[in-house]
This record gives C-alpha cells, structure tokens and sequence, in this order.
C-alpha cells in the first residue's frame, strides 16, 4: 500500500491486523464510543474504511469519503453500510466470512446447552443463596432427542448442524435455496418455512438482514410455533419482532430465548426483554473469541491491501 493511502479502522480490532496496515500505510483509528458523525469528519482522508458494524456507514459518509476505495468488513454482516450507494460509487466491500463461522457455530451451541439447562440461572442461584431452587425453577430439559429447526443453512447454519448431530436430534432446516449435498452430509431434513416453526422445539437462527428477513418471525409466526419452543438468534437482531418475542415470552408460548444481537444495539436498558426471567441476552459477542478477532483482523487488513494496490493475486500474511 502506499504510504500516502490512509485507512480508518472505525471499531478496535486486534493488534496484529492494526500493525499489517500500519507497515503499509496510514492508519486512523477512532476511538471507542464513535458514531457515523465522528467518521463523518475524518472520512475526506479515508482511502479503505475497516468496519465492525457497530457503527453505521450512511450515504452522508459515503459521499464525504471522496478517495474511498474499498470497505473492509471485519466479519459477515453489511447491513450497517448503505451499499447500493457504495456500489454506484464503485466502492469494493470484502468481508472475513471464513474467520468466524466456528466460533459462532460453538457460541451458538454454548447458548442452545446454557438455555435448555438453565446454566445463567443456576450461577444466579448460587451466588444468591439459593440452592434449593435446584429441585424447582433450576430443572432443564435435554438436548438429545429435540427436533432442531435451523433457519439459514449456510456457512454457520451448516456449521451448526454439525456439531448437533453429537447431541442426537432430529435435524430439520429452511433456507431460500435447497441444498440436497449438504442434507446428505448433515442427515438433515429440508422442510418449509411454516413445516419449520411447527414442528421445531428448538430453533437456531443463521440467516442475513433483508428486506426479506426483516421481522420473519413476528407474531403471526410465534402463533404457528410448539407451546414451550426455545429460540436462539446468532444473527441479526431485527429478524424477530422483539415485542412480539416478548409477548411469546410472557405467555410462555416460548419457553426461552437465547439472543446476542437486537435489533437496536447496545440494547436500550428500558427494552421489555430485559424484564424477561427466561431469556439469556449477550453482547454481540459470538464471534468475539481470541482466534476469530485476530483470524478476521489479518484477513481485513490483507483483503484491503490486496484492493488498494490493485492486485488480483492473493497477500498471504503470518
């Protein structure tokens, strides 16, 4: 990269990818807290943007940003960025899809084991003296012999189902497209999207933020839904109508629900969800492991060398 090129990292990430861009090229990063408005003011300079999608990419940036060249997603998820502005400014948009999916795979079984067995509860319980809540409240139910409806069955959905296939379940999925290799593979069943939401106890969402997925399950989906069925969403926030969820909840039409992403993030500490005893909330984090932070830093910072030196071939880095 040459030394006049200046890329502004908009989110921390990890040292080793800050360091390949920093021997490359000037660096600007923004610190913790940034909004669109702080990468407003500094986006004139900006040859590459590297984004985490905590902070949003408008076309008010997008515009300001008159020598950007290349955005470099540190993870899967563009919802964050106004691309079609960015694909008529010629903007290239690379992202680190490889370096996360199985960590949020684990991540996701990790929260699927921690809501059927009560796991946050029962540290709770612990911790406050409860110990003869074990008897009652603390009382799960098992894994093995659940009927598994994986909505989204690309990389991670796959990945998901991988590691289920351990637990004993029965596997079911939705995607848009079928894919007949992979249900080979996976011992999974294709089924439609209503079949899905009928016939799961447990569901695991892995899908993208369209205008498609956009609210998919909402309340006319919960109603078609198993009384007692859990959730787990690893994807994006705004694919479940919250306030619906939380109804469900209430009613116990949903048993329990696992969520790292919202709609609206961080979370607001007035969201009905919070007041939910039988949801477990995180922060964003499934791919937030020491491997995948740096795996999907070196990968961004490679992508977006490669780009701004208008190289083809690939930039392998230790």
């Amino acid at each position: 990269m040459k030394k006049d090129l200046s890329t502004v990292i908009i989110e921390p990430i990890h040292m080793d990818g800050v360091d390949i861009l920093k021997k490359a090229g000037r660096v600007i990063q923004l610190p913790p807290g940034s909004t669109w408005k702080n990468l407003l003011q500094v986006s004139r300079e900006a040859d590459a943007f590297i984004t985490r999608g905590f902070v949003r990419i408008p076309r008010e940036v997008l515009a300001a940003a008159e020598k950007l060249k290349v955005i470099g997603v540190h993870g899967v998820g563009v919802d964050h960025i106004d691309i079609d502005f960015a694909a008529e400014r010629g903007i290239q948009i690379v992202r680190t899809p490889t370096a996360l999916t199985d960590t949020v795979a684990e991540f996701t079984i990790g929260l699927m084991l921690s809501l059927l067995r009560k796991i946050p509860m029962a540290d709770v319980a612990v911790r406050t003296g409860e110990w003869s809540s074990k008897y009652r409240e603390l009382v799960g139910v098992d894994l093995m012999g659940k009927t598994v409806g994986i909505i989204g069955l690309g990389r991670i959905g796959s990945a998901v189902a991988r590691r289920l296939e351990a637990f004993n379940v029965h596997l079911i999925y939705y995607r848009r497209t079928r894919n007949r290799e992979l249900e080979k593979e996976l011992d999974i069943e294709y089924v439609s999207f209503n079949e899905l939401l009928r016939a799961s106890d447990i569901i695991s969402i892995h899908v993208p933020l369209t205008p498609e997925t956009y609210h998919m399950l909402s309340p006319k989906q919960f109603a078609l839904m198993n009384r007692g069925v859990y959730i787990v969403n690893t994807s994006r926030g705004a694919v479940i109508d919250e306030k619906a969820l939380c109804s469900a909840l209430m009613q116990e039409k949903v048993a329990g629900a696992a969520l790292d992403v919202f709609e609206f993030e961080p979370l607001n500490l007035e969201s009905p969800l919070l007041k939910c005893s039988n949801v477990i909330l995180t922060q964003h984090v499934a791919a937030s492991s020491k491997e995948a932070l740096r795996r999907m830093a070196i990968n961004v910072a490679t992508e977006v060398i490669r780009i701004l030196n208008d190289k083809t071939e690939n930039i392998s880095y230790p």
